[in-house]
């Protein structure tokens, strides 16, 4: 029976086969695809903005600075702030305070405001910064500040209302909380996939900094793409499924962060400009939907992508039959659903701009011709690093017959990577061909290993380890014409799992290794890890078990 029909009787060699056969479909189908190093393009870096600090103010004493009133009152849940003269309707709301009630008495105006301690400091520091806050903390109250701030500026800040921030490292921590980090994450990857731009990958570095990488784009450009928000748009729908145009973003004047309700239901609160609230208000009565809300939907767009769609509540269609309503919040949902959909649609109301302010630490530029003289570079390498391979074997064993399958499993260990890469729509850097390098050279050493095993015979180890390395690999040269034994013994099995025990050793020692590098999202050297640990699993399973049947199959025949 010739070889060929032996091996292709063994699984290990089939499985070996098809899968370099699929690489090479995937390969071809899917094409590789090259990162910033080898395509030319830019990067940025940028370092989130803000702050998680503790704010030791009373609630009332900001109340009187707010409303300059005489005085403040707490009554359970809520204040009762007193204000000599008039009150301008609209101050409560523009201060955040939506649904308070005012009373007029002689030369005195009576505001009731429901809110918490905590939603009192959290608008006025709203306000004061211009910026988002949010409760990140309880006992003591933390509040993230989503913008640049220090401990001196925000005590500066709370002077007027009598406050401060408390003494401790503790009490001011610049940065943002990792929520914060992962949302401004899914902004800027929902921007880039909306601009067909989804295979670039967006890193996060110690919940402080963020990594992108744009290949063939300019720096120009790529800040232009970070910072730039999409465009919004609310409609309303009259006859027949067809929808009006009604506003764009510039007349949603503030998003506030999603707020829960006491039955789960969750919500985004909006508010309208004034030009705005009566252009949405003659809309909705024009189209019939202050009467028929169920057959009249709002619905939004970021870039011609409905993000949300829902009728008029009852209440707010009463309500703007007789007046403009500034004051808004899209409902979403219950649950955990409800609160990742407010999420989604809170980012999106902010037209796609980023939840927290950026600084640009960092950026720079490949040019293409760079970029294309990399790769042709790093294909030489490949190229040297194989026949070098090709000629240390042929020097250990000068055997033709054992060169060609050595050289031919690492050639085929590269092209299984690149086509899981390839599949995957992973991009191959600098650092990752530099990994395909790598794994070359460990590769054939467990090569080696098995070929030494079966070729070893009854050599024990000592008598082994005693002779010198021109010994060995003369004996070896002259065992290579010797019969070994046939690939189905039981020698040759005790043998090969002795190979094998030292190889999986040294997988997992290599793969152990890399998991730090893999995680830690050093940039670049995350691709380096992958393709080092995809290589050492490819190996193992499917090209050194081929291996060591083809080759036991070779030297048996010998």
């Amino acid at each position: 029976m010739s070889l060929a029909s032996e091996l292709f009787k063994d699984r290990r060699v089939v499985l070996y086969v098809a899968a370099v056969a699929l690489a090479i479909i995937f390969i071809g189908f899917f094409g590789l695809k090259f990162g910033l190093d080898l395509e030319g393009g830019s990067y940025l870096q940028l370092q989130l903005q803000g702050a998680v600090a503790q704010v030791d103010v009373s609630p009332e004493e900001i109340l009187k600075v707010q409303f300059n009133a005489t005085a403040v009152e707490k009554h359970a849940d809520s204040y009762v702030v007193t204000v000599a003269g008039q009150v301008p309707a609209t101050l409560p709301d523009d201060l955040g305070y939506s649904g308070a009630k005012m009373v007029e008495r002689e030369n005195t105006t009576k505001v009731t405001i429901v809110a918490s301690p905590e939603t009192v400091i959290t608008n006025y520091l709203k306000k004061s910064l211009d910026a988002d806050v949010k409760i990140v903390g309880v006992a003591p109250v933390q509040y993230e500040i989503r913008t640049n701030v220090t401990r001196d500026s925000l005590n500066l800040l709370l002077a007027p209302v009598g406050g401060r921030v408390p003494q401790g490292q503790d009490a001011f921590v610049e940065g943002v909380t990792p929520d914060t980090v992962d949302e401004t994450k899914k902004v800027l990857d929902s921007k880039l996939n909306r601009l067909g731009l989804q295979d670039i990958k967006v890193r996060i570095v110690d919940n402080k900094f963020i990594l992108i990488d744009l290949a063939g784009m300019d720096v120009a450009t790529a800040q232009d793409v970070v910072g730039k928000p999409g465009k919004f748009e609310i409609r309303i729908q009259t006859e027949d499924n067809q929808s009006v145009h009604v506003l764009y973003g510039d007349a949603v004047e503030s998003v506030d962060i999603p707020q829960g309700d006491r039955n789960g239901g969750w919500g985004v609160p909006f508010v309208l400009s004034e030009e705005g609230a009566k252009i949405f208000q003659k809309a909705a009565i024009d189209a019939g939907a202050t009467k028929n809300p169920d057959a009249h939907p709002i619905s939004m767009y970021l870039d011609k992508d409905e993000i949300f769609s829902a009728p008029l509540a009852a209440e707010l269609a009463g309500s703007l039959e007789k007046a403009p309503v500034r004051n808004m919040e899209a409902r979403v949902g219950a649950g955990d659903a409800g609160s990742q959909k407010a999420k989604e649609l809170y980012i999106h109301l902010r037209e796609g701009a980023l939840p927290v302010n950026v600084l640009v630490v960092g950026s720079g530029q490949v040019s293409a011709a760079l970029g294309k003289q990399f790769k042709i570079q790093m294909v030489i390498a490949g190229i040297i690093a194989l026949l070098a391979v090709a000629f240390m074997i042929f020097y250990r064993y000068r055997e033709p017959r054992i060169v060609l399958p050595m050289v031919t499993t690492s050639f085929s260990e590269v092209v299984m990577m690149l086509g899981i890469w390839a599949l995957a729509g992973w991009r191959l850097d600098l650092a990752s061909l530099a990994g395909i390098i790598t794994v070359i050279g460990t590769g054939v050493d467990q090569l080696v290993i098995i070929t030494d095993e079966l070729m070893r015979g009854g050599e024990t180890a000592s008598s082994t380890a005693e002779r010198s390395i021109k010994e060995r690999a003369a004996a070896a040269a002259e065992k290579a014409g010797a019969k070994v034994a046939p690939a189905s013994s039981k020698v040759y099995l005790n043998r090969l799992s002795r190979a094998f025990t030292i190889i999986l050793g040294a997988a997992a020692t290599t793969a152990v290794a890399m998991l730090p590098l893999l995680y830690m999202g050093f940039g670049a050297l995350t691709g380096f890890a992958l393709i080092i640990i995809l290589g050492v699993i490819l190996g193992v399973a499917i090209a050194r078990p081929a291996y060591g049947r083809i080759i036991g199959y070779i030297l048996a025949e010998s």
